[in-house]
Protein backbone atom coordinates (compact mmCIF):
# COMPACT_ATOMS: atom_id res chain seq x y z
CA UNK A 1 0.00 0.00 0.00
CA UNK A 2 2.87 2.35 0.83
CA UNK A 3 4.36 1.73 -2.62
CA UNK A 4 1.04 2.69 -4.28
CA UNK A 5 0.87 5.90 -2.25
CA UNK A 6 4.48 6.75 -3.10
CA UNK A 7 3.85 6.02 -6.79
CA UNK A 8 0.81 8.32 -6.81
CA UNK A 9 2.80 11.07 -5.07
CA UNK A 10 5.58 10.73 -7.66
CA UNK A 11 3.04 10.98 -10.49
CA UNK A 12 1.46 14.03 -8.88
CA UNK A 13 4.82 15.74 -8.34
CA UNK A 14 5.66 15.24 -12.02
CA UNK A 15 2.25 16.68 -12.92
CA UNK A 16 3.04 19.84 -10.97
CA UNK A 17 6.53 20.22 -12.43
CA UNK A 18 5.62 19.36 -16.02
CA UNK A 19 3.56 22.03 -17.80
CA UNK A 20 0.26 20.74 -19.08
CA UNK A 21 -0.31 23.47 -21.70
CA UNK A 22 -3.18 23.55 -24.16
CA UNK A 23 -6.71 24.80 -24.04
CA UNK A 24 -9.35 23.29 -21.81
CA UNK A 25 -11.32 20.57 -23.51
CA UNK A 26 -14.94 19.56 -23.31
CA UNK A 27 -15.48 17.16 -20.41
CA UNK A 28 -15.98 13.60 -21.61
CA UNK A 29 -18.43 11.13 -20.24
CA UNK A 30 -16.57 8.29 -18.53
CA UNK A 31 -15.52 5.66 -21.05
CA UNK A 32 -16.25 1.97 -20.53
CA UNK A 33 -13.12 0.23 -19.21
CA UNK A 34 -14.44 -2.91 -17.55
CA UNK A 35 -11.77 -5.26 -18.90
CA UNK A 36 -8.33 -5.23 -20.52
CA UNK A 37 -9.82 -5.43 -24.00
CA UNK A 38 -11.85 -2.23 -23.49
CA UNK A 39 -9.00 -0.35 -21.78
CA UNK A 40 -6.50 -1.35 -24.47
CA UNK A 41 -9.00 -0.42 -27.21
CA UNK A 42 -9.36 3.04 -25.63
CA UNK A 43 -5.57 3.57 -25.65
CA UNK A 44 -5.29 2.15 -29.18
CA UNK A 45 -7.99 4.56 -30.38
CA UNK A 46 -5.86 7.38 -28.96
CA UNK A 47 -2.97 6.17 -31.17
CA UNK A 48 -0.90 4.21 -28.66
CA UNK A 49 0.54 0.73 -29.12
CA UNK A 50 0.05 -1.14 -25.85
CA UNK A 51 1.95 -4.09 -24.37
CA UNK A 52 -1.04 -6.14 -23.24
CA UNK A 53 1.01 -8.87 -21.56
CA UNK A 54 1.25 -7.71 -17.97
CA UNK A 55 -0.67 -4.62 -16.90
CA UNK A 56 -0.42 -3.78 -13.23
CA UNK A 57 -3.30 -2.65 -11.06
CA UNK A 58 -3.44 -0.89 -7.73
CA UNK A 59 -6.11 0.79 -5.67
CA UNK A 60 -5.89 4.57 -5.27
CA UNK A 61 -7.92 6.87 -3.06
CA UNK A 62 -9.04 10.11 -4.69
CA UNK A 63 -8.72 12.60 -1.80
CA UNK A 64 -11.77 14.20 -0.21
CA UNK A 65 -10.12 17.57 -0.75
CA UNK A 66 -7.54 18.27 -3.45
CA UNK A 67 -4.28 19.80 -2.24
CA UNK A 68 -2.27 21.95 -4.66
CA UNK A 69 -0.50 18.94 -6.18
CA UNK A 70 -3.69 16.98 -6.81
CA UNK A 71 -5.45 20.13 -8.07
CA UNK A 72 -2.67 20.51 -10.66
CA UNK A 73 -3.04 16.85 -11.62
CA UNK A 74 -6.78 17.36 -12.03
CA UNK A 75 -6.06 20.32 -14.34
CA UNK A 76 -4.09 17.85 -16.46
CA UNK A 77 -7.25 15.70 -16.51
CA UNK A 78 -9.43 18.65 -17.48
CA UNK A 79 -7.06 19.54 -20.33
CA UNK A 80 -7.78 16.05 -21.70
CA UNK A 81 -11.55 16.41 -21.21
CA UNK A 82 -11.81 14.49 -17.95
CA UNK A 83 -12.35 15.56 -14.32
CA UNK A 84 -11.60 13.70 -11.10
CA UNK A 85 -13.61 16.21 -9.03
CA UNK A 86 -16.81 14.12 -8.95
CA UNK A 87 -14.82 11.22 -7.46
CA UNK A 88 -13.67 12.91 -4.22
CA UNK A 89 -13.26 10.27 -1.50
CA UNK A 90 -13.68 7.33 -3.91
CA UNK A 91 -11.38 4.36 -4.20
CA UNK A 92 -10.51 3.72 -7.83
CA UNK A 93 -8.40 1.18 -9.68
CA UNK A 94 -5.31 2.43 -11.46
CA UNK A 95 -4.41 0.19 -14.39
CA UNK A 96 -0.90 0.74 -15.76
CA UNK A 97 0.09 -0.36 -19.26
CA UNK A 98 3.44 -0.15 -21.02
CA UNK A 99 3.30 1.97 -24.19
CA UNK A 100 5.48 0.73 -27.05
CA UNK A 101 5.31 3.41 -29.77
CA UNK A 102 6.77 6.55 -28.16
CA UNK A 103 10.46 6.39 -29.13
CA UNK A 104 13.32 8.18 -27.42
CA UNK A 105 11.48 8.78 -24.14
CA UNK A 106 12.57 5.76 -22.08
CA UNK A 107 9.81 3.59 -20.68
CA UNK A 108 6.40 5.14 -21.31
CA UNK A 109 3.34 4.14 -19.33
CA UNK A 110 -0.37 4.77 -19.51
CA UNK A 111 -2.20 5.03 -16.19
CA UNK A 112 -5.97 4.61 -16.44
CA UNK A 113 -8.15 5.38 -13.42
CA UNK A 114 -11.26 3.20 -13.42
CA UNK A 115 -14.32 3.62 -11.18
CA UNK A 116 -17.30 1.28 -11.48
CA UNK A 117 -15.94 -0.14 -14.75
CA UNK A 118 -15.52 3.29 -16.38
CA UNK A 119 -12.31 5.14 -17.28
CA UNK A 120 -12.55 8.44 -15.40
CA UNK A 121 -9.03 9.79 -15.93
CA UNK A 122 -5.39 8.97 -16.35
CA UNK A 123 -2.14 10.03 -17.91
CA UNK A 124 0.61 9.08 -20.30
CA UNK A 125 4.07 9.50 -18.78
CA UNK A 126 7.72 8.66 -19.22
CA UNK A 127 9.59 7.14 -16.31
CA UNK A 128 12.81 8.89 -17.39
CA UNK A 129 14.28 11.40 -14.93
CA UNK A 130 13.59 14.22 -17.41
CA UNK A 131 10.42 12.52 -18.65
CA UNK A 132 7.03 13.90 -19.54
CA UNK A 133 3.44 13.57 -18.44
CA UNK A 134 0.21 14.56 -20.16
CA UNK A 135 -3.43 13.62 -20.05
CA UNK A 136 -5.14 10.98 -22.15
CA UNK A 137 -4.81 12.80 -25.45
CA UNK A 138 -4.42 11.57 -29.00
CA UNK A 139 -0.83 10.54 -29.76
CA UNK A 140 0.90 12.22 -32.66
CA UNK A 141 4.57 11.31 -33.13
CA UNK A 142 5.57 14.96 -33.72
CA UNK A 143 4.02 15.94 -30.39
CA UNK A 144 6.01 13.47 -28.28
CA UNK A 145 8.89 15.92 -27.94
CA UNK A 146 6.44 18.52 -26.62
CA UNK A 147 4.26 16.10 -24.70
CA UNK A 148 2.47 18.71 -22.63
CA UNK A 149 1.44 20.75 -25.69
CA UNK A 150 -1.18 18.39 -27.13
CA UNK A 151 -4.68 19.80 -27.09
CA UNK A 152 -6.41 17.00 -28.95
CA UNK A 153 -8.75 15.14 -26.64
CA UNK A 154 -9.90 11.55 -26.59
CA UNK A 155 -13.43 12.55 -27.66
CA UNK A 156 -13.08 10.80 -31.02
CA UNK A 157 -11.34 7.84 -29.39
CA UNK A 158 -14.19 7.41 -26.93
CA UNK A 159 -16.62 7.32 -29.86
CA UNK A 160 -19.28 4.71 -29.33
CA UNK A 161 -17.68 3.33 -26.17
CA UNK A 162 -18.82 6.26 -24.04
CA UNK A 163 -21.03 5.43 -21.11
CA UNK A 164 -23.39 7.94 -19.59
Amino acid sequence: MLICVLALIAVLVIAVVWPSGGAAAETLSPVVGKDDQQRIAFLTDLGYTVDSEAPSVREVLIPDEFDDVFQQYNELQKDAGMDLGPYHGKRVKCWTYKILNVPGEGEVRANLYVYKDKIIGGDISSTALDGFMHGLTTYTPDASAAAGDSTTTGTQAAGTTQAG
